[in-house]
This record gives structure tokens, sequence and C-alpha cells, in this order.
């Protein structure tokens, strides 16, 4: 190449690429949000969904006396405290690129007085925002989740947002952020070197409004479940903690959960969790006291979804794997009687009922009922007694029979769950591993001694499962079989767009129908029967009209008061219950005393009864 081709072709090319650049630094591209898509429960209310905003934004590079200045001129103005203004705008919630919401919702004389003197608050603006509204207010707050503004690590991992877009954070809202925010309007506008646009826009691409979503859950179940259970707790609260022996102290019932199934296709009727908390405290940006309080453990974590996300050893209610494991694996027979004395003996330990009540002979429906423990400790001694002798698979069926049944997995719920826990040798064995040193002291924490299997045989030992593992388990019960994937979408869209969610089974049970026959009597007579321990919690219960069919539970925690639990069967028919719910409250005492009462009153509210408040029993047992 000649040389004067060499400096044609050098300028020329310089010069097209200085041509590229000048268009690229001359045009900018504008994301803007489509509407959200609104939330819906399975009957059509609307749960959440997007309303207009005027708010009040202070700039962040103003200097700390400008701020303080214009906090406290605008608290005055708006009506409000200069803390509440400036716990929104040192919010770690909000993006420290952008002004800071300090207040929504401004009225119409409060903006004008705020323009009409722009020169008295610099830095501060009026605009309007698109924010989240709440029209059934703080309802089932932790299955809905909310929205905050997308973070530097979503900016990483995801395509189509940009910095101050709005991404669902928890709950629903994250679940289904796909759906509900539909697809952003793009803009390439041409710009000045000031930034200013100069014309019509060079390309739009048109946004898609989100879609709605709508739940399995009913509005009216789920206030009924979460009125119930914050009225248990409360009423527990007021009752003597019987297990202290030196000491007067009341029952703590910290939080809890209540989960309804439909048994008949694992739709998620409700979800409740207490503590909870008010929805809107989200809106616009939390604020730093708001969060503060969130994430208090004086505030015994209400972000944490405690159907889901909760662990609790299932105590009693967990009697149900037992006894299907018992006759599939021949340990015990259906009509065998074992004699209840109120303790006995085994490997060297004496194991005890509650308070020692001896309940005499009794057969697999008697013990369901009266919820014997040794008859059930014994059961659990046998199974570690045929592994010991070498027979692994029968000698494990009790551990087997839980994992059918969906304990120690994930349920395939939509919404962020835990696994819970089946402890096996293996587990032991890597446990003592991971948290022991010595070779001694690994042989020895991993060894499989016979108190791991009759300790989970009445649901304790190192056993944990979540309320929707506990519900979902006796809803494949219920049904004779099918065990579903827990779901908690109905339809995505509305109209003649929508499409409608498919249930799906994980597997299919095969139950003995005698051993199936003779639990479910003695879940009846846990429930009906003068013996049974949740009978004081359903007197006066109509029970001819609505049969209802239950297990209660009590879990010793170490360190804590005894975990409440019950698990209720109704509906449908009683070779088929329609519906399962469980309730768990966390040292709220005996089953029958806290998580039976809010059974109750559950059920009663679904099948149109009366519902007075949930009053906690002051005497019961497991």
């Amino acid at each position: 190449m000649t040389t004067v081709a060499r400096l044609w072709f050098l300028q020329s090319g310089s010069e097209r690429s200085l041509q590229v650049q000048a268009v690229a630094e001359s045009t900018r591209t504008v994301q803007t949000e489509s509407p959200r898509g609104q939330i819906r429960d399975a009957t059509g209310r609307v749960l959440v969904r997007d309303r207009a905003s005027w708010a009040v934004t202070v700039d962040r590079d103003l200097p700390k006396a400008t701020v303080t200045r214009l906090l406290g001129q605008l608290a005055e103005q708006l009506g409000v405290s200069t803390e509440n203004l400036h716990s929104h705008y040192v919010s770690e919630r909000q993006s420290p690129l952008k002004p800071a919401i300090v207040a929504l919702d401004v009225s119409q004389p409060d903006r004008l007085a705020i323009l009409q003197d722009p020169q008295d608050y610099p830095g501060v603006h009026v605009t309007e925002l698109t924010v989240r509204e709440y029209p059934q207010g703080a309802l089932a707050a932790q299955v809905l989740g909310y929205v905050g503004e997308v973070t530097g690590d979503d900016l990483k991992k995801l395509k189509g947002y940009q910095p101050g877009d709005d991404i669902g954070q928890a709950g629903v809202e994250a679940a289904f952020e796909k759906q509900l925010r539909g697809t952003p309007r793009t803009e390439v506008l041409e710009v000045d070197p000031t930034g200013k646009q100069v014309g019509a826009p060079v390309k739009v691409i048109k946004g898609e409004p989100g879609k709605d979503v709508w739940l399995t859950i009913d509005a009216k179940v789920q206030r009924a479940a979460e009125d119930s259970l914050a009225q248990g707790i409360l009423s527990a609260r007021r009752l003597q903690n019987t297990n202290l022996k030196d000491r007067f102290d009341t029952l703590k019932a910290p939080a809890g959960a209540v989960v309804v199934l439909d048994a008949d296709n694992g739709s998620v009727v409700a979800s409740a969790s207490f503590p909870t908390y008010p929805l809107d405290w989200w809106v616009g940006g939390i604020s730093s006291t708001h969060y503060k309080t969130l994430s208090d453990p004086a505030s015994d974590y209400p972000l944490l979804d405690r159907a889901t996300q909760g662990q609790y050893a299932p105590g009693s209610t967990f009697k149900l794997v037992t006894s299907l494991a018992m006759t599939k694996y021949g340990i015990r027979g259906v009509g065998d009687y074992f004699t209840d004395e109120g303790k006995i003996a085994l490997d060297g330990t004496v194991f005890h009922n509650a308070a020692d009540e001896v309940f005499g002979p009794v057969n697999l429906e008697q013990a369901l009922t009266v919820s014997s423990d040794t008859y059930f400790y014994t059961i659990g001694d046998e199974f570690w007694h045929t592994w010991k002798r070498g027979d692994q698979e029968r000698g494990l069926g009790l551990q087997t029979q839980a994992r059918e049944l969906g304990f120690g997995a994930a349920t395939g719920y939509e919404l962020d769950e835990a696994k819970g826990r089946v402890p096996d040798p293996k587990w032991v064995q890597d446990f003592a591993n991971a948290n022991y040193k010595t070779k001694a002291e690994k042989q020895d924490h991993g060894t499989w001694f016979p108190f791991d299997d009759i300790f989970p045989a009445v649901g304790q030992g190192d056993l944990v499962a979540t309320p929707l593992q506990l519900a979902n388990a006796y809803a494949a019960f219920a049904n004779n079989g099918k065990l579903w994937h827990p779901h908690i979408e109905k339809q995505i869209g509305s109209g003649k767009d929508a499409t409608n969610f498919d249930p799906k089974v994980i597997k299919h049970l095969d139950f003995d129908q005698t051993t199936r026959a003779a639990m479910l009597a003695g879940f009846q007579g846990a429930v009906s029967s003068d013996k049974g321990t949740a009978f004081g919690a359903f007197q006066g219960f109509p029970l001819n009209q609505v049969p209802v069919m239950g297990k209660t539970g009590t879990a010793q925690v170490q360190g804590k008061g005894d975990t409440s639990l019950f698990v209720g069967m109704f509906g449908g028919t009683i070779a088929q219950p329609k519906y399962v719910i469980a309730v768990v409250v966390e040292q709220a005492g005996f089953g029958a005393q806290t998580a039976a009462p809010i059974a109750r009153r559950v059920i009663a509210s679904m099948n149109n009864l009366p519902t007075p408040p949930v009053v906690a029993i002051d005497q019961g047992h497991d």
C-alpha cells in the first residue's frame, strides 16, 4: 500500500470511527416500566395492585446541614416527624444513586406549597410514582412478599433491568416476577451535549403490561387462619407453663403457622404466619426504622414465613408415618394389643407418656386416639433392633415411609421453603464427621443408637418438618395415596388469555387399606371420643354436620417450651376428607391446648359456622 493510500485509509477510518462515537454519544436509551400485574385470590379478589402516588424526594448530594434543614422544613409542612423523614432518607433499602423518597401520598396543598417556593427547597422534588397497593391490608404478607429496587447483584445476573427498576424480592412478587413485570417500554432518544432530548425518539419498542397472577389462596379462609392464629397465640400467653415446677410463668407462644390444603389437588387455600407485618411499610422504599424492626430478634423475625420455612419437630402428628410403617414392614399388626403402663424401659432408658398417663391395652386405633407414646416408642425400638440385626430395608422402614410422604425434601412449592430433615445412620455419621475432631468423638456421635429410632417414632429427636410438609403428608393420606406438589398458582392472566395451572402429582402411594381404616377411626376418635386428645378443643362443635379427624402433637424443644401442633382432616367424606389443616405454635404447650382450638375456628369459618374468639385450653395432653 502506497504512503498516500495508507494516509487516506487512516484518515477515513478514523473519521468513520469518530462518526460512530458521535452517534453513540448523542443517543440515550430510556426504559420505562410497564404497569405491574395484579395479584388476586382464587375468587378474583384483588390482593395487590398498582396505584399512583405523589412523592417528595430529596437529592443525595446535598450538604449534611442542608439535608437537616430541608427535612425539618418538610416535616413541618407535611405534618410528620423529622425522624420519620430522616429514617427514609438514610434507608439502605433505597438506591444511593437516586433521590431518596421521603414521603408518599403528598396532598395537593402540600405539593403546591413546595413547588411555589423552590428556592426554599433546593434539591427537593415532587414527582408522581407508581407504587403497590394492598386492598386487603396486611393479609398474607409473607405469601405476597414485596417489591424493591433492583440490586447491583441482580443487575449482574438479570437481563432487561436498569438501576432504579423495581423487582419482586420475596413471596409471590418474586416467584412470579416474570409474569407480573411484563415488558418495559424502551425508547432510543437523540440528545444534545447537555443531555437534553432533541426531537422525537429514534426508536420505540412498545412495552407490555404485566399479567395478573391468580392464587389458590382464598382471602376469606386466609383471614380466618391469620385471625385465629393471632387469637390463639395471645390466649396461650395467659396460660401457665405447667412444665416449670420451680416457678410460675406463662407460655411464651411467640410465633406460629397455619396451612390449609385442598387434598384433592394440592392447592394452598391458606398459609398464615405469625408474627406478621404491614405490607405498606415497603412501599416507596422501607425506612431504616421499619427495617430494623423487621430484622430485630426481639420482633421474632416477622419476615420469616413459618408455614414453609419454619422447621419443627412434628411430635405425635408424626405418628401418621409410624403407623403406616409399622404394618408395612411387619413390626406390629393393626389389631395387636399393647399394654400401656404409662412408661417403659427400653435399652436401659425409661420412656414416659405425657404425665405418665396409663392407657392400658391399646391397639393402633386406640393408640392414635389417646396418643399412647409408649405404644409408638416400642415400635421405634423394634425398627432399630431390626436394623441392628442386619435387615437394612425393614430396619430403616420408618425413614423410608417418611420420605415416601415427602418429609426431608422440598415439596416443589413455588415460594421459598425449607427441606426439613429425616435422620438416618448416614446423616448421623456425616454430622459427626463435620462437627467433631477426634476419631473417638466421630465414632461415638456417629453411631446409630436405639433412641435414634425411638424418638422419631413419636416425632422427636433430630427429625424436623415444615408445616407445609406436615399438611401435605396428611393430604396424601386423606386422598388415599396421591402426594401432590403443593401449589399456590391458580392461573396466569385474565379473561380469554388466561392460562390455568395444571396440578402435578409427585408420586402415588399404596396404603394398606386395613391399616388406613384403623388410622382414620383413630384420628376421628382423637376429636370425637371423650378419651381423645383433641376432645376438649372440639366440645360443642357440630361433628355430626362437619366430621373432623385429627392428631394432636406436643414436641419438646431443648431450652424452650413445648411446640403445640394439630393436623386436622375435614370436608368430603370420612373415608376421603377434602381439606387438611396443619397448625404449629411455638412454645405454646400441648397440641390440645393451643393448636387444636385454632384449627377448630378455621374449620368453623370454612363451614359458615359461628366463630367466637379462640380460647386456649388450660388443661390437656398430647
